[in-house]
């Protein structure tokens, strides 16, 4: 297993004081020519996310990773806090699962990282990954 750096995230989140209580949106983008050799159990850190942030929503979004690859979508806590592992063997769109009783809203108490952990098989390593997340940060309770 190898921890990769999406290249196209942001370094930092936007800041929240300017931010308190509004929805944010941040993306995380690992283009077709992103020159790694990715395998089956990687992790690719897609976005930064600042402390006190609760997490809404995520969407993924991937080329064709390969024949039983499947992708999920959490933290260094939970790997599949948001989006449990599922088949991107096709170019693939999956968002949360709204049944899902422990993935968002989450609140981070401390500054982390949105992961994609890459399992099933060893990907294509000429696909793109993209990931949209959702938060809102300066609100005193978790909804």
């Amino acid at each position: 297993m190898t921890i990769h750096k999406a290249p196209q995230a942001p370094a930092w989140a936007p800041a929240r004081e300017s931010s308190a209580g509004n929805l944010q949106g941040v993306i995380g983008y690992l283009p077709a020519a992103h020159g790694l050799t990715l395998a089956q159990n990687d992790i690719v850190q897609m976005v930064k996310i600042p402390s006190g942030a609760i997490v809404m929503d995520c969407i993924l979004e991937t080329g064709a990773l390969g024949a039983s690859v499947t992708c999920a979508v959490g933290d260094d806590l939970d790997p599949n806090r948001y989006i449990s592992a599922t088949s991107h063997a096709s170019a693939a769109i999956t968002r949360r699962n709204q049944t899902d009783t422990v993935g968002a809203p989450y609140r981070y108490l401390a500054e982390n990282t949105i992961d994609v952990t890459l399992a099933g098989a060893n990907p294509e390593d000429d696909q793109a990954i993209r990931l949209d997340v959702f938060y809102v940060c300066g609100v005193d309770e978790t909804p």
